[in-house]
Parts: C-alpha cells; sequence; structure tokens
C-alpha cells in the first residue's frame, strides 16, 4: 500500500487499471476516500481504458488528519497531488476531481498547468468561497467539533432521509473528525481562482446536477468563460448525488475522454 511524505505527513495513493494505458488521476471531496470511486463503479468503468492514479487528501481515508487549518489550505493539496504525480512519472494526467477534489483541480490548471492534458470538474465552480481566504467553520464542520463522527453522520443521514450504505458508514464513523472538521473549515475559506478563469487553457469539461444549488450555475457561467470547456448538467441530481450517481454521468465522460485524446 503506498504512500507518500509531504511537508511530514504520509499521504496514501494507490495505482489501478491498466499500466499502458493513459493516465487519469483522480480526487475525490471532503469526507469521501479513494474507497468511494470503486464502490460507486467509477473504477470498473474506467480500469481497462486508464492507469488510474488515486489520492486520499491528507484528513481523509488511510492519509494522516492532523488538526488545525493550517493544514489544509489549497496550496498544500495540490503539493500533495503533485508529489503523488512525481512519484508515479507519469507525465500529464487527465485530471477528474468531484467538489474539493475539484477545486484541488482548478488550482492545478491555473499554477501547473504543465501536468494536467484534461480537466473534468464534478460539483464545483472556480469562484471561491470567500474573498479574505481566512478557514471559516460551517454547519458541517461545527457538528463535527461538537458532536463528533457520530454526530456528524447522523446529520447526515436526516439530511439524506435514510441510513448510509454500512460501509461507507464503517468508513466514515473510522475518520477522523477533527481532521475533516480541519479541511472543512479550510476549504470555505477558499479564494478560488476567479480572475484566471479566461486564461484557463486546458480542455475541460465541468458538471454539476440541477438540484447542486450551490456550484451548478456557477459551472455552467465557468464553462462558458474558459476558451475549451464544456458544461453538462445532470437533470434532478444533489451535490452529495453527483457524485454517487455515477451512471448518470460516465456515459458523457467517456465521451468527452474519447473525443478529446490524452
Amino acid at each position: 500500500m503506498p504512500f507518500i511524505n509531504p511537508n511530514g505527513l504520509s499521504i496514501h495513493y494507490e495505482i489501478e487499471g491498466n499500466p499502458s494505458s493513459p493516465p487519469l488521476m483522480l480526487h475525490h471531496g471532503w469526507t469521501s476516500d479513494i474507497e468511494a470511486w470503486r464502490d460507486f463503479g467509477y473504477i470498473d468503468a474506467l480500469a481497462d481504458k486508464y492507469q488510474i492514479i488515486l489520492i486520499d487528501a491528507r484528513g481523509h481515508g488511510l492519509s494522516d488528519a492532523p488538526d488545525g487549518a493550517e493544514h489544509y489550505t489549497p496550496n498544500v493539496f495540490v503539493a500533495d497531488a503533485e508529489a503523488v504525480l512525481d512519484v508515479v512519472e507519469v507525465g500529464p494526467v487527465t485530471y477528474w476531481g468531484y467538489s474539493m477534489g475539484a477545486a484541488v483541480g482548478f488550482e492545478l490548471v491555473v499554477n501547473s498547468p504543465h501536468l494536467i492534458s484534461r480537466f473534468i470538474a464534478g460539483g464545483m465552480h472556480p469562484y471561491g468561497n470567500s474573498t479574505d481566504g481566512e478557514p471559516r467553520p460551517t454547519k458541517a464542520t461545527s457538528e463535527l467539533r461538537e458532536r463528533g463522527m457520530e454526530g456528524f453522520v447522523e446529520e447526515r443521514e436526516k439530511d439524506l432521509g435514510g441510513k448510509i450504505v454500512p460501509k461507507l458508514r464503517n468508513r466514515l464513523l473510522a475518520a477522523s473528525a477533527n481532521g475533516l472538521a480541519s479541511a472543512g473549515e479550510a476549504w470555505a475559506g477558499w479564494r478560488g481562482v476567479a480572475d484566471q478563469v479566461a486564461r484557463i487553457e486546458t480542455q475541460t469539461l465541468l458538471y454539476a446536477g440541477t438540484g447542486d444549488t450551490v456550484f451548478h450555475d456557477g459551472a455552467e457561467r465557468a464553462a462558458s468563460e474558459m476558451s475549451n470547456a464544456s458544461f453538462i448538467s445532470v437533470p434532478r441530481i444533489s451535490h452529495d448525488a453527483g457524485f454517487a450517481a455515477s451512471r448518470a454521468v460516465l456515459g458523457s465522460i467517456q465521451e468527452f475522454l474519447d473525443s478529446h485524446p490524452h
């Protein structure tokens, strides 16, 4: 099980798929992990055509989870992804991120465009959450601080109107509440890359569900402002479901990948 140690932290990554095929990096969202890409069928759908590079973001999965938002600034997430790509030594990759993972991708295509040949951004826009870049608590991070993982899971299940599947529920309960809270607070203060959007030349696909009221319209706007971008609106899909509903998006994403060769 491979790990790297950038900036003194242990970051977990894995390689799946066909080693002779084009490289594809997958970066999960907040409170998720590498295993979620397997749970929802992405790996099975993509492994024959791509060498898949997966990363557990700091604070998530099997990676270290220090407490304190200073350990979770956008630039360190970018540095972690760059460090994994440096170890794997595959050259420019197709980068696919969802939610927080897509925000990391926006930072990458702006600051390290030579590493990314194609960019897929799900459930995210590049305009940020704040103007000062300072970490800030949210309802979810406050729940984590006050009630731990059990309270957080309980609230998620209330929001979803049912139980989280046992495998995912168990992984969440084993996660670090303080680590996830710190990561969430840091990204809640993300400035975004609004002033760079029109300069992004990487071939890009953005998508979001019509029920994703926070990110749908911003993602559509960003696609219109970028020179090589398109946007897919996924009907009746919320932010969380935008990742879980892999069947709703995989066909369109595969079409994008096939029509824009690596």
